[in-house]
C-alpha cells in the first residue's frame, strides 16, 4: 500500500475540475447529440472522490507509466465512461504483457500459440499479435492470474466488448460499476504479481538455460521433488518448453543433455493432453521435413518411454491443425465470418462418431465447445451464424463416452469462467439439449438434467462447480 493521501483541498479541486468540465454544452453548440452521451455530473463527482484512494494504492514506480490510467482519469472527467473502460482494459492488457515478458516469453508463446505458427512468435513485439482473450487464456494456464482473477478480467473483457467504446453500443456504465473494475484491476492486475509456482517456473527456465555444467545426481533428486510440489498445469508448462528446447537445434549440446537427465521426472509430473500435443508435434516434423527436430523429438520421447502418445495418423494431425485455426478464428476479428470455413473442413473428416480419433477426441470436443458456448457478445447470442449449423452436428453425433468427455470439459477453468454470462450459459443449455438423447446413459442424463434444472436460479458457472456436479461425473 503506498502512504500517498490527498488532503480536504486537493479532493475539492479535484472536484470543481470535474464539475466544472462541462463537454454537454459544447457538444450542444456543435448541433450533436448529447443525451445520455455523457455521464452526469454528481456522477462524475462520485468517480472524483473515490478514484484517488484506488489510483494511490498503485506504487509510484508503476504508477509514473501508467500511460492509459491517464487517459482513464482523463475520460472520466469527461464523463465518457464507454471510454474509460477501454481506457483501463488496455491498461491491463499492457500490465500483462510486461508480465509475461518478466515470466518469460518464450514459455508464453509455447502455451499460446500451435506449433504450426510457434517460429513467427520470437519476441516481445509479437505480444500485439495475441489477442486479449488469448492473453488471459494463457496467463491462466501458466498461473500469471490466479482462477478467480481471469473469472473477474473474463467478465471485464465482455463488459468492454458489449457496453465499452471499443464497439457501437447503447449501453450505459455507472460510476459504481466502473469503480468496482478499477479497483479488481489496480488491486488484482496492475499492482499484483504471479503465482509463487509460476515465479519457480520462471526462475527454472531461466537456470536451466543458462546452466554451464551437467546436473549432478543431487540435483536431478531435488527437481523431482521440486516437480511434486507443483501442480499438474504448471509441469505442463515446463514439459512443452523444454521438449521445444531440446528439438530446437541451436540449443547447446550441455543444455540438450541437462534436459534429457530429467524429461522423464517433467513428463511423469504433466497432464495426458500435453504429452498428445508433442506426439503431434513430432508428427509435425515429419510432414514438414525437419528431420533434425524430428529425430531430437524421437531421442526425447524415448527418453520418457512416450510413444504410446505419437499421433496414429496424419488425420489426427490435420485435425489437430485445424482445431487450432478454428480457436484462433474464434478469438480472432470477424470470427462469425471466419469460423465456417474451418468447422465445414473439420466436419468433412467425420460421418459418425466412429470416425473421430481417439487421441484428438479431447483437443476436438474442447475446442468445438468453446466456439459454440460463443464469445459472449448478444450479436446472434456470440456464436457465428454459419458455423452453427456445423457445431450442432458435430454434438448430435458423439457417442456416450464421447460425451462424458464433454461434460468433465465443462469443469476447465477457462470454460467455466465464461458460464457466469448469460448469453454463453443460454448457449450451454441448447448444447445439453442437443446431447440429451436415448442413447446416453442414465449418469450421463443425470448429469445433463442436473445442468438444466431450473426450479432453483443457480448460475451455471456455480453448478458447475458444486461437489453435486463433481460427484455425478466422478465414474466418467
Amino acid at each position: 500500500m503506498n502512504g500517498d493521501v490527498l488532503n480536504t483541498e486537493q479532493i475539492d479541486n479535484q472536484l470543481s475540475i470535474v464539475s466544472n468540465s462541462n463537454f454537454e454544452s459544447y457538444l450542444i453548440e456543435l448541433g450533436l447529440p448529447s443525451q445520455n452521451i455523457l455521464a452526469p455530473v454528481h456522477e462524475k463527482q462520485q468517480m472524483a472522490l473515490n478514484i484517488p484512494n484506488v489510483i494511490m494504492q498503485i506504487p509510484e514506480s508503476l504508477r509514473k507509466n501508467a500511460t492509459y490510467l491517464s487517459k482513464f482519469v482523463s475520460s472520466v472527467a469527461i464523463g465518457r465512461y464507454d471510454s474509460a473502460l477501454n481506457d483501463l482494459w488496455n491498461e491491463v492488457v499492457l500490465n500483462l504483457r510486461n508480465k509475461v515478458c518478466l515470466y518469460g516469453l518464450d514459455i508464453f508463446f509455447d502455451a499460446a500459440v500451435g506449433e504450426n505458427i510457434r517460429d513467427l512468435y520470437t519476441s516481445e513485439d509479437d505480444l500485439p499479435a495475441i489477442k486479449d482473450r488469448v492473453l488471459l487464456d494463457t496467463c491462466l494456464k501458466l498461473e500469471i492470474i490466479s482462477n478467480i482473477v481471469h473469472q473477474k478480467l473474463t467478465y471485464i473483457l465482455d463488459m468492454r466488448n458489449n457496453i465499452g467504446g471499443s464497439h457501437p453500443n447503447a449501453g450505459q456504465i455507472n460510476s459504481f460499476e466502473l469503480l468496482g473494475w478499477l479497483q479488481i484491476c489496480v488491486n488484482e492486475v496492475i499492482s499484483d504479481n504471479p503465482s509463487e509456482g509460476a515465479i519457480k517456473v520462471q526462475q527454472f527456465i531461466k537456470n536451466l538455460r543458462t546452466k554451464d555444467n551437467l546436473f549432478s545426481s543431487g540435483e536431478i533428486q531435488s527437481i523431482g521433488e521440486s516437480l511434486k510440489l507443483l501442480s499438474t498445469t504448471l509441469a505442463g508448462n515446463i514439459l512443452r518448453t523444454i521438449f521445444g528446447m531440446y528439438t530446437d537445434p541451436k540449443i547447446d549440446n550441455i543444455t540438450k543433455q541437462n534436459i534429457l537427465s530429467i524429461a522423464s521426472l517433467v513428463w511423469q509430473a504433466s497432464p495426458e493432453n500435453i504429452k498428445f500435443d508433442l506426439g503431434n508435434n513430432i508428427e509435425s516434423y515429419i510432414v514438414n521435413l525437419e528431420q533434425e527436430k524430428q529425430r531430437l523429438g524421437e531421442s526425447f520421447f524415448d527418453e520418457c518411454n512416450g510413444n504410446s502418445y505419437k499421433v496414429n495418423s496424419r488425420k489426427s494431425l490435420e485435425l489437430t491443425l485445424l482445431c487450432e485455426e478454428l480457436i484462433a478464428k474464434h478469438n480472432g476479428w470477424d470470427n462469425f465470418y471466419h469460423e465456417r470455413p474451418v468447422i465445414k473442413k473439420i466436419m468433412s473428416y467425420f460421418n459418425t462418431s466412429n470416425d473421430i480419433p481417439i487421441d484428438r477426441q479431447e483437443h476436438l470436443i474442447k475446442t468445438i465447445l468453446r466456439c459454440r458456448i460463443g464469445n459472449g457478445v448478444t450479436y446472434n447470442s456470440g456464436v457465428s451464424p454459419g458455423a452453427k449449423a456445423y457445431y450442432d452436428n458435430f454434438l448430435s453425433m458423439l457417442n456416450n463416452d464421447q460425451l462424458e468427455i464433454l461434460l468433465t470439459e465443462l469443469e476447465d477453468d477457462i470454460i467455466v469462467n465464461n458460464l457466469y454470462s448469460e448469453v454463453r450459459t443460454n448457449n450451454l443449455k441448447e448444447i445439453l439439449q442437443i446431447i440429451r438423447t436415448p442413447l446416453a446413459s442414465e449418469r450421463v442424463t443425470e448429469t445433463i438434467d442436473y445442468l438444466l434444472d431450473e426450479s432453483r436460479p443457480i448460475v451455471m458457472a456455480k453448478k458447475i462447480k458444486a461437489s453435486k456436479f463433481k460427484q455425478l461425473i466422478s465414474v466418467f
